[in-house]
Order: structure tokens, then sequence, then C-alpha cells
């Protein structure tokens, strides 16, 4: 314990010549500074070592959040593009079964009540749709009918599940009031290899 006369005497002596009031707060202020460097400063970059870790960690939390929400639309976006894809298939038939088309195009002339001698095979030309390449059938028959007949063998050539287009002629009745023209019924084949299971 510090001895009352000494503090009072250098109270005193303080009073008198302040360099020696200076020697305590210069160390107060030393002890202070010692403790701020050892103590404190470490601690402080530390908090501020592990603050940049933690901001970091969460932008990779954000990354992968913005990820798991991009994997999720790119999964609906396949998906979607599948059953398109499937649709589609659905409506074209596949090159493999060309003559289940010339057939169908007979069937449905047979139900017009048109007859037709010969279903003819065109050249197949190939057509770009997008990314990948499909081929176009043309097949040319002969038509011999009235206007009741056409427009039932063409409401059925609309109504078929299959793509099928038809480019019709000049209509032009001969004598009798029938007409005899060349239809093209025409389909898109896709190839056999492109075909979803």
């Amino acid at each position: 314990m510090a001895d009352p006369k000494s503090i009072t005497e250098w109270l005193a002596q303080a009073k008198e010549d302040p360099k020696v009031a200076a020697q305590p707060v210069i160390i107060i202020l030393g002890l202070f500074f010692a403790g701020y460097k050892v103590l404190y400063a470490p601690k402080t970059k530390d908090l501020e070592r592990q603050a940049k870790r933690t901001k970091g960690v969460e932008g990779q939390i954000k990354r992968l959040e913005s990820a798991v929400e991009n994997l999720e639309d790119i999964k609906l976006d396949i998906a979607e593009k599948k059953d398109a894809w499937k649709k589609a298939q659905s409506f074209c038939y596949k090159k493999s079964e060309i003559t289940k088309f010339l057939r169908r195009i007979r069937e449905i002339a047979e139900i017009a009540d048109v007859p037709v001698k010969s279903i003819n095979p065109q050249s197949i030309a190939p057509m770009q749709l997008g990314e990948i390449t499909v081929e176009k059938l043309p097949v040319s028959i002969y038509f011999t009918g009235d206007l009741v007949k056409l427009a039932t063998f063409l409401r059925l050539i609309e109504k078929e599940e299959k793509i099928t287009f038809l480019n019709l002629p000049n209509l032009v009745p001969n004598g009798s009031g029938t007409f005899e023209l060349e239809l093209t019924p025409t389909t898109i084949l896709i190839p056999d290899d492109l075909v979803a299971e």
C-alpha cells in the first residue's frame, strides 16, 4: 500500500512542477496503449477476418441457392421441352412409317367415297426445323368427283391426327360438273433415331 505521506508530497510536487504530474499520465496511457495493442487490436483483426469469411460463406450460400433455383428451372424447362417433343412426335410419321401414311391417304379417300387408282409417292425433300432435320413426303393422287366429295376429303385431311398438308390447285369443273385434278397430300417424316421412347 502506498504511503499517504508520499502521495500528498507527490501531489504537492505535481502542483508545482507539471512534469511530475505527467509521469503517471504517461504510464497510464502507456499501459492503456499496451493493453490495446496486446489484447484488443489482435481480437479486432480476428473479428474483421471472421467477418470477411462470413461474408464469403454467405456469398457462396447465395450462389448455391440461386444455382438450386436455376436447377429447378432448368429441370422444368427440360421437362417441358421433352413433353413438347413427345407431342410433336405424335403429330408426325416416323420415316419407317411411310407405308402407314400411304395406307391412311387411301383410307381417307375411301371414307370420302373418292375412287383412288394409285397413290404415287414423290421425292422426299429434307427440311430444317429448328435444330433437327426432318423430311417432307408428298404423294400424288388423282381425284375425280363432285364438290361434296372433295369437301369431305379435304375435311378428313384437316381432321387427321398426323400432320398432313394439302395445296389445292385451281378448281375448274368439267362439262359434267365433276372435278378432275391431281392432289398432293404431304406429311412430315422424322428420323427413327430421334423418336423418344
